[in-house]
């Protein structure tokens, strides 16, 4: 039986997991590297010793597959599971749905309340700053443009810096500490021996384009500088000869046009196309990211047996932006000889009271929508988890659930008509004869 497995998970985890201290500060008794089989033979695992709210299992994981990162869809349908760890603006940064659905592409920042300056400092106008004697510096006009770009909405590249969560540490809001740093960054000395070729601080090649700092930071040119932030690629035509480019501006200096008129061939304008004999062909986005979640329904679809059905939603280079780093980290599809289909889900944390019930019916409810839409039947989900835990504040609530009695599993069936696995809404998913125990509250620990 599905639901006892669970319990038995719960009661080992109880009663042999060691008790020790955890990020949260609440304590745990915790066990490392178990695994449960949950077989659909047996029914659909949706715990019934307590109400597990199902409207969160469908909504959260038709979330997760749009690709979003913000909480909105989910407070709309009455979800609240995220709310203790989005910002104001209702962004988590890249999560699972950033991770699912556009891996690699560039992630936009929860966006970072303003630091204070050490006491005793004078700020800037800008409020964060301390500019003493920058004015008269070399690096003056470049720190100053970081500052703004960084912290003034009046400046018309804050959109891309300040208002996607980009930062600057907090020893560099003194100019002067800055400028210490500076000249000992990597790139200096090309710099200063080069004075024909104009450089720039780069914060993209060695950080994560979110944080201005000296572990972050290089000087590198303006070629180099354009690479590490294009994200389109321009093509254009002029007496049947293709010229593709990542800068406009460079470009057209290159070949004696106006800038601005030229950017004209791309947002409509036709003069630009008159005056200089060019006819725009196409933008092509560099970075669109990987979508995980139509590759693994595609290979599923054209190599079923490959050992390579994987989605990886823990990107180490986008942990750091992340409101909570994913806990169900990557998942694998098996796809067998007589026609069925496994989900080896590894958890590298689970809370074993308020978590696992909903991660077991995601993944289950998962991998029924994609053996739908590749042709096959779902067998059995598999969770392999690295640090099984039961909160301290959690061990009345499962005395009371473990001496209930496990009742008949539910029933879920999903639309025959849907075919695509991001064309399923909330109706397109029906539960059936879930008459569960109350559910049982507890504190979630943030």
């Amino acid at each position: 039986m599905n639901e006892q497995k669970y319990i038995d998970l719960l009661k080992e985890v109880y009663q042999e997991g060691e008790w020790r201290s955890d990020r949260t500060g609440t304590g745990v008794s915790s066990l490392f590297g178990k695994q449960v089989v949950y077989d659909l033979a047996d029914g659909f695992p949706l715990l019934t010793t307590k109400k597990i709210h199902w409207k969160s299992v469908v909504h959260e994981l038709l979330w997760f597959l749009s690709g979003s990162t913000n909480i909105k869809y989910l407070q709309d349908n009455g979800v609240t599971i995220w709310n203790s760890w989005a910002s104001e603006e209702g962004e988590l940064g890249p999560v699972y749905g950033h991770s699912w659905r556009r891996w690699g592409m560039p992630p936009e920042r929860i966006p970072q309340p303003k630091p204070k300056l050490r006491e005793g400092l004078e700020a800037t106008k800008l409020g964060v700053g301390n500019g003493d004697g920058h004015k008269n510096h070399s690096l003056g006009q470049t720190w100053h443009g970081m500052m703004s770009r960084c912290y003034d909405k009046n400046n018309r590249s804050y959109k891309n810096y300040g208002g996607k969560g980009v930062s600057v540490c907090n020893r560099w809001l003194e100019f002067k500490c800055f400028a210490e740093d500076a000249i000992q960054l990597p790139g200096w000395a090309d710099k200063v021996s080069d004075t024909s070729t104009r450089y720039f601080l780069d914060k993209d090649i060695r950080g994560n384009g979110f944080l201005y700092g000296p572990d972050s930071c290089g000087w590198v040119t303006m070629s180099k500088n354009i690479l590490a932030n294009a994200d389109t690629l321009y093509v254009v035509e002029k007496d049947g000869v293709e010229y593709s480019f990542i800068n406009p501006d460079a470009f057209a200096k290159e070949h004696g046009i106006h800038g601005g008129n030229f950017s004209n061939l791309w947002t409509g304008t036709k003069t630009a196309n008159i005056r200089y004999g060019f006819t725009f062909v196409r933008k092509t986005p560099l970075r669109q990211g990987v979508d995980q979640i139509q590759n693994l329904i595609d290979g599923i679809k054209a190599d079923p047996y490959s050992r390579r059905h994987i989605v990886n939603a823990w990107n180490p280079t986008a942990v750091p932006l992340m409101a909570l780093p994913p806990c169900h980290a990557f998942f694998q599809i098996y796809v067998h000889q007589n026609g069925t289909m496994d989900l080896n889900l590894y958890q590298r944390s689970a809370d074993c009271f308020i978590g696992i019930p909903y991660n077991i019916a995601s993944y289950t409810l998962l991998l029924m929508m994609v053996a739908q839409c590749t042709g096959y039947r779902a067998g059995r989900l598999i969770h392999s988890i690295g640090d099984s835990h039961l909160y301290r504040n959690h061990v009345d609530a499962y005395l009371i659930q473990k001496d209930r009695t496990i009742l008949p599993p539910p029933t879920v069936t999903l639309n025959p008509e849907i075919k695509s696995i991001f064309d399923f809404n909330f109706e397109d998913i029906n539960l059936d004869n879930y008459n569960p125990h109350p559910a049982i509250k507890a504190p979630v620990a943030v």
